[in-house]
């Protein structure tokens, strides 16, 4: 069959054009041979733990999988690879939370450009400042939440929604019987995070891609939402910068185009369907570290004046994404 390349990712710029895991565009002409701008590898929602499996999520398999992923992208050598979130998960009793993490963080973080974005389960049997001095942000100070760097031409920002969403805006920490003071449907961008993400979109001149773990693209009281992604979104929006938005939190994934910026939301690597049991999708009942393990390798290709693509290669039950993005 005969596609017009044109018409094609012309079609893309609207509605956003999932493809199969494995599927690719035809190749034609020069727009194929070019090599994109910058590359990076995207996992989300390891949940890696000692506690048992369910039928929805395999949190054995974290450490095998993550494994997998970074062996992956050692072949593919994109600039960096970033985690969105919920690496760790609530432990079995008499599991030390230290060594759990250490045990994940120590195989992600041996890929030369690394960052973390934070999750709700992060403190789930760690405070705060334990996780943020046990993990590491190539290039970033040690206890920033929310940070930006560039990259090959391309402004990559990672926002943390992690606060309660009414003043006094607290951050997540472990939560203890006497001061359970937040969940994770409380979750919001903090007054004085949006003012410095004004300012960080305010002084960069290139393309931006945004990194959350929460998602920014429904209403604002849906569940796994940011209470206030409508302000956020408005900063994007005005802003004329945001080629496109990664967030995790939902397993099942999924992709919004609001006002010419791509939302994608990753597929959950422990389970992609909290709903469907693994043994009703998966030969191995989502132990597979190649069928059954959700990243991807995103690509980003300038096409012409303010124009850009924007490429998802999904592995395993990730969705892949073919985009047209134009900045102004």
């Amino acid at each position: 069959m005969n596609i017009d390349r044109r018409k094609f990712l012309g079609t893309t710029a609207a509605t956003g054009l999932v493809l199969a895991a494995g599927l690719a565009l035809p190749k034609q002409g020069k727009s194929s041979e070019v090599k994109p701008m910058v590359s990076a590898g995207i996992i989300t929602d390891m949940h890696h733990t000692t506690k048992d499996d369910t039928e929805t999520r395999k949190y054995s398999a974290a450490h095998s999988k993550m494994q997998h992923f970074i062996s992956a992208m050692e072949e593919k050598k994109p600039a960096f690879v970033i985690e969105l979130g919920d690496f760790v998960d609530t432990l079995s009793p008499e599991t030390d939370p230290a060594e759990n993490l250490s045990q994940i963080e120590s195989i992600f973080a041996s890929y030369p450009g690394h960052y973390h974005v934070l999750g709700n389960h992060e403190f789930d049997n760690l405070t705060r400042d334990f996780f943020l001095n046990a993990i590491h942000n190539t290039g970033i100070e040690k206890g920033q939440t929310y940070f930006s760097w560039d990259s090959n031409g391309v402004h990559f920002v990672v926002l943390d929604a992690g606060y309660t969403p009414a003043s006094p805006y607290r951050p997540y920490d472990m939560n203890t019987p006497e001061d359970t003071f937040w969940t994770w449907k409380d979750t919001c961008v903090p007054p004085h995070e949006l003012e410095w993400l004004k300012k960080d979109l305010a002084a960069t001149s290139s393309p931006v891609v945004i990194f959350s773990h929460q998602t920014l693209d429904r209403i604002d009281d849906q569940d796994h939402n940011i209470k206030n992604a409508s302000v956020v979104r408005e900063i994007f929006e005005e802003s004329g910068k945001v080629l496109a938005v990664f967030s995790g939190h939902d397993h099942a994934g999924g992709y919004s185009n609001i006002k010419g910026i791509h939302y994608i939301v990753m597929h959950g690597n422990v389970g992609v369907s909290d709903f469907r049991p693994w043994m009703a999708t998966s030969k191995k009942e989502g132990f597979d570290t190649t069928i059954d393990n959700q990243f991807a390798l995103l690509e980003i290709f300038k096409e012409a004046d303010s124009q850009y693509r924007i490429r998802l290669n999904g592995f395993g039950r990730q969705a892949s994404y073919e985009l047209l993005s134009t900045l102004g």
